[in-house]
């Protein structure tokens, strides 16, 4: 997308009181947008290290970061056999005609081949990085995983995307704050949800470990809660 296109978009969203994500690759990409005044960068920067400048821009338009490191993963994860297919927990609910899918030796072949998976691969530990030094710079991170497409399974790969961001160095707490109430304050939602406080929407898991001992422990699930109402086991 051109410049003048993109700052269009941008300027007619913002105008209609609307905030706009931009899918970034590059460095240079990401300082476009933000110059712009773009609200939340999505995807990581993953070319090269971040800089002083792209720190400045996203404190001045008070914009977010959402590394989704899981959508880097899924672009090459299935040229091996990853280790989470044989996870009990993720074979629980996924989808089985996708688990076959992403099995296929061809389809496995065809991703090993791949350059752009692997330069994606090659690239995931500077995106990785530079999301340590913009959270370790004060910039807001928020939790996504771009999850939905073939792929990129839903639910299990938000797991996996916690246990990513504390490998990259956050604490086990700053992921889930990263995960629930600065992605409120970001949607500009927190006296609605976000945090557990009277009068916000009630949505909670219950766990039977401590996340915070461990970010793996978001996979006990005792129980889950919409609106302050148990979601019945599933059967």
């Amino acid at each position: 997308m051109t410049p003048d296109v993109y700052s269009a978009v941008i300027d007619q969203a913002h105008k209609n009181g609307m905030r706009v994500a931009v899918h970034i690759v590059k460095l240079a990409d990401a300082k476009a947008v933000l110059r712009q005044g773009v609200d939340l960068i999505a995807h990581s920067v993953r070319d090269q290290e971040i800089d002083d400048e792209l720190i400045g821009l996203l404190k001045k338009s008070n914009a977010a970061y959402c590394p989704t490191f899981l959508r880097e993963v899924s672009t090459f994860a299935y040229g091996d056999t990853p280790a989470f297919l044989t996870d009990p927990f993720f074979l629980k609910d996924a989808i089985p005609a996708e688990l076959a899918r992403v099995k296929q030796p061809q389809f496995q072949e065809n991703m090993r081949n791949s350059k752009a998976a692997q330069w994606y691969k090659d690239h995931l530990t500077l995106a990785m990085s530079n999301m340590k030094l913009l959270s370790e710079a004060g910039v807001t991170i928020v939790m996504g995983t771009d999850t939905g497409p073939a792929g990129r399974f839903q639910g299990y790969f938000e797991h996996l995307e916690l246990e990513y961001m504390v490998k990259a160095g956050l604490t086990p707490m700053q992921t889930l704050v990263a995960s629930t109430s600065a992605g409120a304050r970001f949607m500009k939602a927190s006296d609605q949800f976000g945090s557990i406080e009277r009068g916000r929407w009630a949505d909670l898991v219950v766990l039977t470990g401590n996340p915070l001992d461990d970010i793996t422990n978001t996979r006990k699930i005792d129980s889950v809660w919409i609106a302050g109402n148990r979601v019945p086991p599933a059967k």
